[in-house]
């Protein structure tokens, strides 16, 4: 198999362990999501685990066991990065106002 393969996979494997962290033992399932105001949204629950560790693993590791390390730690990464993203004013030249 290739090595990028396995480096992809074990970065997804570190992925769904922190999904599992997160969700005491179970993974969400995608699903779609209907907020208060009407608008509609996917959901993609561990899956964003998966799909982030495993390019993390690929962007960042040389041996399977970075690769799963680095799909565990940068889902944490991400989501404090959202989280700060969301908490920057977004100057009203560029809210199409």
């Amino acid at each position: 198999m290739e090595p990028i393969i396995i480096i992809a996979v074990a970065g997804a494997s570190g992925g769904l362990v922190k999904s599992l962290v997160e969700q005491k033992g179970a993974v969400m399932l995608p699903k779609i999501e209907t907020t208060q105001d009407g608008t509609t949204y996917v959901h993609l629950g561990g899956v964003t685990n998966l799909i982030l560790g495993a390019a993390m693993g690929v962007l960042t590791a040389t041996t399977p066991a970075t690769a799963a390390f680095a799909g565990i730690s940068s889902a944490f990464l991400a989501e404090k990065i959202l989280e700060r993203a969301r908490d920057i004013p977004i100057p009203a030249k560029l809210q199409g106002h």
